[in-house]
């Protein structure tokens, strides 16, 4: 009965046992996006307001990104009107960057990345933002740009 009640109203059923519902506000601001990454399958929502996202068939979390440390950073040089981006980190199977994206005041770009793959790309240079990525290993960091 409660998976009919939840399907009618579009609700989840852990909302409809605990008995509220709340509209939240969605962010203005792109760099305050949230990224929920699934353990299980690497899957990426990305939410620019609070969410109850589920993946797998499991609740997950926002990730809260690390700022990087001077050897973590991704190497980032201006070409044309493009940042270029490399890395030196490992992209073996187990333990890659599994996504890099530029989130600014008003936009993301988002790259997915592949294991055994150099990590090369060009993001438009659209004024300063964050830049962020996801090791699979170590989790999501930050870094401006």
């Amino acid at each position: 009965m409660l998976g009919a009640i939840s399907a009618l109203y579009g609700v989840p059923i852990e909302k409809l046992l605990t008995g509220t519902l709340t509209e939240e506000q969605p962010e203005g601001n792109m760099k305050k996006a949230n990224y929920f990454i699934c353990p299980h399958c690497g899957g990426l929502t990305v939410s620019t307001g609070s969410a109850s996202v589920s993946c797998c068939g499991r609740t997950l979390e926002a990730m809260t990104a690390k700022k990087a440390a001077p050897e973590e950073k991704l190497h980032a040089e201006v070409i044309e009107n493009d940042w270029f981006l490399t890395s030196d980190h490992p992209m073996e199977k187990d333990n890659y960057i599994s996504f890099v994206a530029f989130a600014a005041g008003d936009n993301i770009y988002l790259y997915k990345q592949y294991p055994e793959w150099d990590l090369q790309l060009r993001v438009p240079k659209r004024g300063h933002g964050i830049l962020l990525w996801y090791s699979t290993t170590k989790g999501l960091f930050y870094m401006y740009l």
